[in-house]
């Protein structure tokens, strides 16, 4: 089906090279924290192992979801296979929601009750997982950060905030591992750190199941305004009424807009020039790779029906 390119396969190789960066490492950083959490026998490292377990399934996930994009809109698809970014980002959201709720309760549960997770804590271990761990995470973060901001799709938004709380849990365990070889807090420093891990997760869940919603329920964007486009096309010249404007998101990285704009009386060829003013205008000050104007004629330019003369008495 042959579609317009609108742009966003730029975006799509810049994600798809941040979503394959972040699964090889998450990779790397999964096998060094199972060892330790098995040597180490420390709570807060194994929440932060089992946590990279799904974050390695849903960045797998993404990728492959972003690279079936690559083929194209259908006759089924219109838009491509765009939408599946938004699924596979909540999926990330859920598995990242289910290991907080799960590690931060088995926490909750050894502080009360003053339990040990699995025997006695190895902060040597801890330290010796910790270190690496941030260094890589803190690479990764600083690579991806590079991409531009506008070619960020909920995908690679999600990946961004998962490494950005993926440091901090490492900065927290990090802490824990040196109070725990200095022996100071005893025991409860281990679950208090795998207490805030859980919270860090809960925290981080929520803006991912927020942007999901936005694209499944048609929101505009929440850093676009409605009002702000309707003044930009106003402006341009011989434009002298919007109605019926429309802006939603595919996914994030492809912003849509449809409108009606009414025009002064003017030829077919000056209402097309009017019309690709306006959706370079939008594309340039919003971001917004497809929108659709239809070009209406003003007031004098319409057909008015005359009265029937009246019957002499």
């Amino acid at each position: 089906m042959p579609v317009q390119s609108h742009g966003e396969g730029e975006a799509e190789v810049r994600v798809l090279r941040g979503l394959r960066l972040a699964l090889e490492l998450s990779i790397a950083i999964l096998v060094i924290e199972a060892v330790g959490a098995y040597f180490s026998r420390s709570l807060s490292v194994t929440v932060d192992a089992v946590h990279n377990a799904p974050d390695v399934l849903a960045f797998a996930v993404s990728w492959t979801a972003l690279r079936a994009t690559e083929r194209g809109a259908t006759q089924q698809l219109t838009f491509g296979a765009h939408r599946l970014e938004v699924f596979a980002g909540l999926l990330n959201a859920t598995l990242v929601l289910g290991t907080g709720l799960v590690f931060g309760f088995e926490a909750a549960t050894g502080l009360v009750h003053g339990t040990s997770f699995a025997g006695p804590v190895d902060a040597v271990w801890v330290l010796a997982v910790a270190v690496p761990t941030f260094a890589l995470r803190t690479m990764n973060l600083a690579l991806l950060g590079r991409v531009p901001h506008r070619t960020r799709d909920l995908n690679l938004r999600s990946v961004l905030l998962h490494l950005g709380s993926d440091v901090a849990i490492t900065a927290a365990v990090l802490i824990a591992g040196v109070l725990l070889l200095v022996h100071l807090g005893g025991g409860s420093v281990d679950t208090l750190a795998a207490l805030a891990i859980s919270g860090i997760l809960l925290y981080e869940s929520l803006p991912l199941f927020r942007g999901g919603w936005d694209v499944l329920t048609e929101r505009i964007p929440r850093d676009l305004s409605a009002e702000a486009i309707e003044r930009a096309a106003l402006a341009v010249p011989r434009v002298v009424e919007v109605h019926d404007l429309h802006v939603w998101a595919v996914c994030p990285t492809l912003v849509c807009m449809t409108a009606h704009v009414r025009v002064e009386e003017m030829s077919v060829r000056e209402g097309m020039e009017v019309a690709s003013t306006l959706r370079a205008r939008m594309a340039e000050e919003f971001g917004i790779l497809h929108s659709v104007f239809e070009v209406e004629a003003g007031p004098s330019a319409t057909r008015s029906v005359r009265p029937a003369p009246s019957t002499p008495s």
